[in-house]
């Protein structure tokens, strides 16, 4: 059985029984048996066949995720009885947003060297969107990103790292008076206008009957924070970044709301919740 869920995950990441048969180094016929026989077995067809293509049915949609988690139990169960953390030796492939490569990261990692000595490390940078695709389809074991607005698939699971607020940041020299004031009189550089932290300003705004004059966008925040600096405008971002750690270039307005703050946390498979290199990043992470 544990074959044949294998050959059915194959065909179902790959969308093609003879893309899958070359991945598994398998002929086409082989796989179409193995899939023949896991239907049999439990008895319910698991695709729909037509002349030019096979799409999973919704059977095959609900046991998909099973047979990902069973497989995942089933490669726990290989692993000697006497292994722990400290002698495992496998891969990591954590994703990861910039403000957390140059966060909490580094001193995870290093952690991680420190309880696993063994394990290769990869580190895949990306933004939230991007790092949810890919642990979906399995390119990645992890990510530390920020929580989406939007809803995750059911085998994804979030565990909350740590919350980040918005702080409003201006040059140095300019005077504050209030944060409405400041955003309104001056030019605006807008954080991830097209993401769920770009709504969540937008909401701000609207809450707070702010009007600002956005005169750029960027996703990247030390580079606004230079921007600022630079005197071109004025930006509302999350409290992270390498600009943090060191005397601040910029001014720094606290907003004195609690409401405003974006959450990091670990996403991982619920099917892999207990495999070694998940273990591991919880723990150095404290969760």
């Amino acid at each position: 059985m544990i074959r044949e869920l294998k050959t059915f995950v194959a065909v179902c990441e790959l969308d093609s029984f003879a893309a899958a048969a070359r991945h598994i180094n398998l002929t086409q016929s082989a796989v179409s048996a193995q899939i023949k026989t896991l239907e049999d077995n439990l008895g319910v067809p698991l695709f729909t066949r037509s002349a030019r293509a096979i799409t999973l049915n919704p059977q095959g949609t609900r046991i998909l995720p099973i047979a990902k988690e069973i497989l995942a139990l089933y490669a726990t169960m290989q692993l000697p009885s006497d292994t722990d953390i400290a002698s495992y030796y496998g891969q990591l492939r954590i994703g990861a947003i910039n403000s957390v490569q140059v966060g909490i990261l580094p001193e995870a990692l290093k952690a991680i060297t420190l309880l696993a000595p063994l394990m290769q490390t990869e580190i895949v940078p990306g933004r939230a969107v991007e790092l949810f695709e890919k642990l979906e389809v399995g390119e990645i074991d992890a990510a530390i990103t920020i929580q989406p607005s939007f809803a995750l698939p059911k085998d994804i699971v979030t565990q909350s790292v740590m919350t980040e607020p918005y702080v409003l940041i201006s040059p140095k020299k300019w005077p504050f008076h209030s944060v409405k004031q400041t955003l309104e009189q001056h030019p605006f550089i807008h954080y991830s206008l097209q993401s769920s932290a770009g709504a969540k300003l937008s909401k701000f705004f609207k809450q707070q009957d702010i009007k600002v004059n956005t005169i750029m966008e960027i996703n990247d925040l030390d580079a606004i924070v230079r921007m600022v600096e630079s005197g071109l405008g004025v930006a509302l971002i999350p409290y992270a970044g390498l600009w943090i750690r060191s005397a601040a270039p910029v001014q720094v307005h606290y907003l004195g709301d609690n409401s405003l703050v974006r959450e990091v946390v670990l996403a991982y498979r619920y099917a892999d919740r207990q495999q070694p290199q998940i273990t591991a990043l919880k723990q150095v992470l404290g969760l």
